[in-house]
């Protein structure tokens, strides 16, 4: 064998290798497709619907200030009968016009678990904080009725009541025109006020000193006939009695609630003289009582403060169980005022209608 022949064959041998080894890879590739297999798909579990509370689920704390009057009973019944006809559950409480049972009152309603919602007819101004803040804590729903407080406003839902600073500024401008008989200089008016401490106390003062100006009414206070007949006729006649053996020169009286005002006719009418002639007298709250004195004449005018505020009320909270932000944190109740002149047919009218 020539050595080109045995070069050529030696070239052939490793043509042939070198194409098995190619074959020998290609054939180690897969023939078909790997089969992918998907992930499992995962479906999130729908978000569950938020409660949507209904009278039924509500379970009321109710810390009342008293019964210290015919409006507070007429305020209690509002709030007992309607929690009938709506079907809610109403927890009441009488504070007996003390703070610190008030105290106690919100801090049992704040550790009961059946309790979401608790309203507050407050009997001072301040004093509430801390039993608010352990409420916010505790998830209740607080919503104070007919007496306002100083306080974080972030700490009730709302405040549903007068508006007191009005009710004393109509004060002021039912008396302006109660002494338009009387001399210039004979405007002297004794105030018989609230308890000491109460919203509506401080509010109704407030208003009747903005506006008595407007027909040169004095001061009482500075007059030294201004002090408080706490709510009452038998304290607000002994306060009558005490200004007039003071001085005979008082040709008016404020009442801050009708019972005060009551109790200073009765003082009036003791020391010989004519309410509604010698000395004109207005009150406050416009009960059925106070009507009586209307009619006859001896009150010149009363000025309405609604006690039945539980509708308002239950709804309010109703809204803020159901996490409804869109009360603002004051909601004057609606009211008007009566005068004497009305004459007593008109007046025993309207007295057959209302309620309180």
């Amino acid at each position: 064998m020539t050595k080109s022949r045995t070069l050529r064959i030696a070239m052939t041998v490793g043509v042939t290798v070198a194409l098995a080894a190619c074959s020998s890879t290609a054939t180690t590739a897969p023939t078909t497709a790997p089969v992918v297999t998907a992930p499992p798909v995962v479906t999130a579990a729908p978000p569950t619907a938020a409660k949507v509370y209904t009278y039924a689920d509500m379970v009321v704390g109710f810390i009342q200030t008293g019964s210290e009057s015919g409006w507070r009973a007429a305020n209690t019944s509002s709030f007992q009968e309607t929690a009938k006809e709506k079907g809610l559950k109403l927890n009441f409480y009488d504070a007996q016009n003390k703070l610190e049972n008030q105290i106690t009152a919100f801090h049992q309603f704040n550790q009961d678990p059946t309790v979401n919602v608790i309203i507050l007819a407050a009997l001072d101004v301040t004093g509430y904080d801390d039993v608010l803040k352990e409420a916010k804590t505790a998830g209740k729903v607080v919503v104070l009725e007919d007496r306002r407080i100083n306080a974080d406003a972030s700490l009730y839902y709302t405040y549903i009541g007068s508006d007191f600073d009005a009710e004393g500024q109509k004060f002021a401008a039912a008396m302006c025109d109660a002494l338009k008989g009387f001399p210039a200089d004979k405007h002297n008016v004794a105030e018989i006020s609230g308890a000491v401490g109460a919203s509506a106390a401080i509010d109704r003062a407030k208003g009747f000193r903005e506006k008595m100006g407007d027909c040169g009414i004095p001061d009482p206070t500075s007059l030294n006939l201004s002090q408080t007949g706490n709510w009452g006729v038998p304290e607000s006649k002994a306060v009558m009695e005490a200004f007039l053996k003071k001085t005979k020169n008082i040709q008016g009286v404020i009442g801050h609630n009708d019972e005060e005002a009551i109790g200073a006719i009765q003082a009036i009418k003791e020391a010989g003289l004519k309410p509604g002639k010698d000395i004109m007298v207005v009150g406050a709250d416009a009960t059925a009582d106070g009507f009586k004195y209307l009619i006859s004449g001896e009150m010149f005018a009363d000025i309405e403060c609604n006690p039945l505020l539980a509708p308002q009320v239950y709804e309010a909270a109703l809204k803020a169980l159901n996490g409804d932000l869109s009360l603002p944190k004051w909601v004057p109740s609606q009211e008007g005022q009566f005068f004497a002149s009305q004459g007593a047919a008109a007046l025993t009218d309207i007295l057959k209608t209302r309620k309180y």
